[in-house]
């Protein structure tokens, strides 16, 4: 596996997002950071189609260095970068089985995702969820960067699904072990048993992990 993620690289796995149904219409946003600057993608872009024209180039401090007018979720994008030196991609997406799973859900939460399988444990951890904000708006943005500091992926309430981590691969595959477990846990009715907390403190204690006690 490459270390860096490349602008073709970008390309290939935000079409890849389109193709596996994980994004609709022109919903979602990826980005990558290649030393301090981030490319993600412009407002607008339709992820099934995008070319590497499709692709602002920003500083950290999100001053737009080439191409159009980037995503409004950029400061999303962003805070990941600043929070966490070894984040290099983000992906932003609106899966159908995780927006569902939210909306059954009352409150923010912790320990959002029921992991399922020790699989979605070990790539992702906690995935907490958080309320709902409009899309773009600022009031969104601060929730999210509260919680960058300690979480790669984040559920948002009826809104979507971020994940970051050190290249696009990962990104995809802990995506995609999110929207299964979201999936299970609809198709059993939540009725389903995951993982024990054992388990998790035990898989957390090989991996260095901990976990903040609460979302404030």
């Amino acid at each position: 596996m490459k270390d860096i993620d490349t602008i073709k690289d970008l390309v290939d796995y935000t079409r890849l997002l389109y193709d596996r149904h994980l994004v609709h219409a022109e919903g979602g946003n990826t980005s990558i950071r290649i030393g301090n600057d981030v490319w993600i993608t412009r407002t607008g872009a339709v992820l099934g189609r995008v070319t590497e024209s499709d692709f602002t180039r920003l500083s950290l401090s999100g001053d737009v260095i080439a191409g159009e007018k980037p995503s409004k979720e950029f400061p999303m994008h962003l805070s990941f970068y600043k929070a966490r030196p070894d984040v290099k991609a983000v992906i932003h997406i609106h899966p159908t089985y995780s927006i569902a799973y939210s909306t059954l859900l009352a409150e923010p939460c912790l320990d959002a995702v029921p992991a399922y399988s020790s699989a979605l444990y070990r790539r992702a951890g906690q995935v907490p969820m958080i309320a709902y904000y409009p899309v773009g708006s600022k009031e969104l943005h601060q929730a999210i960067e509260k919680l960058t500091p300690y979480f790669y992926s984040i559920l948002m309430r009826q809104h979507g699904l971020t994940v970051a981590t050190n290249n696009l691969s990962d990104a995809l595959g802990i995506v995609e072990e999110i929207e299964q477990c979201c999936h299970i846990a609809l198709l059993t009715n939540q009725k389903g048993y995951p993982i024990t907390s054992e388990e998790k403190i035990e898989i957390d204690k090989l991996q260095g992990r901990s976990w903040p006690k609460s979302l404030n």
